[in-house]
């Protein structure tokens, strides 16, 4: 008999547990009193809904009934949708790290003291017998149980000891950290670089989205156009198996150090990413025809065809697609050169390029995975230049095969903060090539995310259906800040201003901690550490880092002093964290660096803009932030003249040269 308690769950994760003999529930009062009058541990199990092990651990363990039938007896069982719930999420992933000196991953098992919600006991996937050399889940959960039982004063001092770790307060600094630290990070980071294969690290490889966001930032700080490592790594990311080269889109990851073989399932939270990170790349140390012309073309293939599949019905896009398909890891993407012959044959190209595209992705080579192929170029590209999209004529004939396939299932939750990550992608690839179909893409979603009539301090985090889940996060909130920054400056009205306005004011007021900074969650989550505040980046730039961004941005174009003493209160309040691990916290850096280096902003003033259209998309191209507006209301200090063509304001921090009338003189200044 199915869980009523899970079906009605806004996660399809947790809907597909509803099955499991467990008595599962999810994070609700209901669970954690009955944990407290029962007096049994909390087993807290973490995952998301595209996650191979989650489902392996759910074959093995929570469909046995014998396994079930022990959890029941012993534990009240939680299950977490770590993308519906990131404040859990979070709490126990450090508190993972704590205890056991090392990452922690998906899934997470904690058990917990019922009375304070502290961990005693952590770790990710368990085998339901004993292999790769760790104890089988049955035998654990009967020692856990036992430990429980009989050394109570242990688990309660452990716990305890990990909560106070997690709730104190960041070391913070009485002095703005200084721009140099930026430059330790770079060097870190550089020295990180993989020359042989390209991009950030060994194996198991990540794109590190937010980590070579800041490395080409500071590449255009510095006047580079890229060439050589920061290349490489964005044609790595392109070029071999980490980029599905039929539909577009990126994996997850990559298990090898080389690029070729992805962990399978798809997630917004790197594709939404993807297009501010090439686009960034397209335009670093001026306008390269065959750099931008790759990148356009595998971004076009990302959104028209990627995203269009994730697209729901109202608008938003859905979170991630499974790596399993039909219990098969991976299974909807792998070919054999047989079936790839046959298909291009029917499809009528000619020998020369069937037999040219098998040795491309090295179908004439010994299988790659699980005896079959998945698609990744022999020889890899070291430029971007260098990258040749599959042609369209195959690219078709292949994604019509695949699509024939069983596909792997697609988890509809449209979750606000990556949703809003996406429009930011949109509206600044947009800009930055030119592409006001993006642009448009990007003012649409947001506007589908927050219609006019919905306050914010009302968003949930996430909608299923319809269906709201919990409210909105800091993380949620500062992403959609910064994708209406952007709108904002794209086309901006006092409408949109005055949302700006309202998501500021619902973050202070809602998530403030004394340190300065902002709390990940506040007391209506009903997290075991409220208090939680988080300034280093994962797979997303962390919510502290993105409204610091923002509001520095928004605080120098507007003259809004107020905003930038909250973005300075945020970088004093990390400096601690910083100094230990200025690599962890890249977008803050970047951030940090924006605040002591203020970006050129030009103000535009004029009734009609159609003399000023040229200069906008040059310098929009450029990445230089332009704000035109004809009208008064808008930056009053920076007048809307009477007479001629207009005006244009040319500003760093709070600083501006006199206006300029003349369009070709402004491209002048950035010449």
């Amino acid at each position: 008999m199915s869980n009523p308690r899970l079906l009605e769950s806004t996660s399809p994760y947790l809907q597909a547990h509803a099955d499991n003999p467990v008595e599962w529930y999810a994070w609700t009062e209901e669970a954690l009193a009955r944990a407290r009058d029962e007096d049994r541990p909390i087993l807290l199990s973490i995952g998301y809904a595209a996650c191979h092990w989650c489902h392996v651990m759910a074959r093995e363990s929570f469909s046995d009934p014998e396994i079930a039938a022990v959890m029941n007896r012993h534990f009240i069982n939680i299950k977490v949708d770590r993308e519906e719930r990131p404040d859990l999420d979070k709490t126990f992933q450090t508190a993972h790290a704590l205890l056991n000196q090392r990452g922690g991953g998906w899934p997470l098992t904690a058990f917990l003291n019922p009375d304070d919600l502290t961990p005693f006991f952590i770790g990710t996937y368990f085998p339901a017998k004993p292999r790769f050399g760790m104890p089988g889940f049955a035998d654990l959960l009967e020692r856990v149980h036992s430990v429980y039982r009989e050394k109570r004063d242990q688990t309660r001092e452990q716990g305890m000891a990990v909560h106070r770790a997690l709730s104190a307060t960041p070391p913070g600094g009485a002095d703005l950290p200084r721009v140099s630290i930026a430059d330790a990070a770079r060097a870190r980071l550089d020295g990180a670089l993989d020359d042989k294969h390209g991009g950030l690290g060994g194996a198991p490889k990540f794109p590190q989205l937010p980590m070579l966001d800041f490395l080409l930032d500071e590449a255009a700080a510095r006047g580079d156009d890229g060439q050589g490592s920061l290349d490489h790594a964005v044609a790595a990311l392109l070029d071999g198996g980490l980029f599905d080269h039929l539909d577009g889109g990126i994996f997850r990851y990559c298990v090898d150090a080389d690029w070729t073989i992805p962990h399978f399932e798809k997630m917004l939270v790197d594709n939404a990413q993807l297009p501010d990170t090439l686009s960034r790349f397209a335009v670093l140390g001026g306008e390269s025809d065959g750099r931008r012309d790759v990148i356009e073309s595998l971004l076009e293939r990302s959104i028209d065809h990627f995203l269009e599949r994730m697209r729901l019905a109202d608008g938003t896009f859905a979170a991630s697609l499974d790596a399993d398909t039909q219990g098969e890891e991976g299974a909807t993407y792998l070919w054999t050169p047989d079936e790839a012959r046959e298909l291009l044959e029917l499809a009528g190209l000619d020998a020369d390029t069937i037999e040219g595209f098998l040795g491309e992705y090295g179908l004439d080579h010994p299988a790659n995975f699980e005896g079959k192929w998945h698609l990744a170029a022999v020889r890899r590209a070291r430029s971007v230049e260098q990258v040749r999209p599959l042609a369209e004529p195959l690219r078709r004939a292949l994604l019509a095969r695949r699509d024939a396939r069983p596909q792997p299932k697609r988890d509809d939750k449209s979750l606000l903060g990556l949703n809003a990550l996406l429009a930011t992608g949109f509206l600044r690839a947009g800009n930055r090539l030119g592409r006001d179909d993006w642009t448009t893409k990007g003012l649409d979603l947001l506007d589908r995310l927050v219609p006019a009539a919905t306050a914010v301090a009302d968003l949930p985090t996430g909608y299923l259906d319809g269906r709201p889940s919990v409210p909105a996060f800091l993380d949620d909130l500062a992403l959609l800040l910064e994708a209406q920054t952007e709108a904002f400056f794209r086309v901006p009205d006092a409408e949109r201003l005055a949302r700006i306005e309202e998501i500021i004011g619902t973050i202070t007021e809602r998530f403030t901690d004394a340190s300065g900074a902002f709390r990940l969650s506040h007391a209506g989550h009903g997290a075991p550490v409220a208090g939680l505040v988080v300034f280093t980046d994962d797979a997303q730039p962390a919510g502290n880092a993105v409204l610091a961004d923002a509001l520095t941005r928004l605080g120098y174009a507007l003259g809004r002093t107020d905003w930038l003493d909250i973005a300075e209160a945020i970088f004093k309040a990390a400096a601690g964290s910083i100094e230990r691990a200025p690599q962890a916290h890249t977008r803050l850096l970047a951030a940090l660096r924006r605040f002591h280096q203020p970006a050129t902003v030009v103000v535009i003033k004029a009734r009609e803009m159609t003399a000023w259209q040229t200069a906008i998309a040059t310098l929009r191209r450029r990445g230089i932030t332009v704000i035109a507006s004809g009208s008064d209301d808008l930056l009053p200090d920076k007048p809307l003249p009477q007479a001629g063509s207009g005006l244009a304001y040319v500003c760093r921090g709070t600083a501006c040269l006199p206006p300029e009338a003349d369009p070709d003189q402004l491209l002048l200044q950035f010449a």
